[in-house]
């Protein structure tokens, strides 16, 4: 989805926006001062500023494969029309090539507000979205990004009281790990290659040290590194 030109109000959203090649930690900062600021800007800066973060997402995920090691020349950051087993799904970032159709496929599932009731919609979003694809490309590479503040609201549009959300988000952890364990392309269709849990402070803007815990393949960089194995496994590293 194309960028709205609406100005935001918030200095760093307008800034991500113009970065060439963002990182993860340019996000999650710039995610930070989204929901510090969203009860302060109107709803038409909120949707401008929610459309730069999911665009400055899909570049940042670019960056991170690049840095890995992948090419991925033909690759689109930005909402593409793909087909599907199903029905056609849109994807964040995807990679099709004549000879291979489409080759990479992730689902971006941002959470800024509201942590409780959208986790489990934006996980069963994602498991769609592998089934869509791998029926229809069975080879295909296919990820899912969630990211989630540590804190929210107690009441929407109050600023005062805040709440923490990582009871919410380790109690879903085991869930996450499970559905991202898809090893090879005869594996089953509603599993993903990759899975990205992108937990952040709202206050600092970084990335919370702990939650995902190192080794369940959530963190940023064990993502990267599981779909960057994949895609090298099935398309020779191209």
């Amino acid at each position: 989805m194309a960028e709205s030109p609406d100005p935001t109000g918030l200095a760093l959203v307008e800034q991500f926006g113009k970065l060439a090649a963002p990182t993860i930690d340019d996000y999650c900062a710039t995610s930070a001062e989204y929901i510090r600021g969203a009860s302060q800007i109107s709803d038409q800066k909120r949707k401008a500023a929610q459309l730069r973060l999911s665009n400055g997402l899909s570049r940042a995920t670019l960056t991170s494969f690049r840095a890995a090691g992948l090419s991925l020349d033909g690759a689109v950051a930005g909402e593409r029309t793909v087909g599907g087993g199903l029905r056609s799904v849109k994807a964040d970032v995807s990679e099709i090539s004549e000879t291979d159709g489409l080759k990479l496929a992730i689902e971006i599932k941002p959470v800024h507000l509201a942590v409780g009731r959208a986790i489990w919609n934006r996980f069963g979003d994602i498991r769609t979205f592998a089934v869509n694809v791998h029926l229809k490309f069975p080879f295909a590479v296919v990820g899912g990004i969630l990211t989630l503040p540590t804190t929210e609201r107690l009441r929407s549009g109050h600023d005062d009281d805040w709440k923490p959300t990582t009871h919410l988000i380790e109690r879903a952890i085991g869930r996450f790990t499970r559905a991202g364990g898809r090893q090879t392309e005869g594996d089953a269709s509603h599993l993903l290659e990759g899975i990205a849990v992108v937990v952040f402070d709202h206050k600092s803007g970084r990335m919370d040290p702990e939650l995902p815990a190192d080794g369940t393949g959530l963190r940023w960089q064990e993502f990267i590194d599981r779909m960057a194995e994949a895609y090298d496994a099935r398309f020779g590293g191209e």
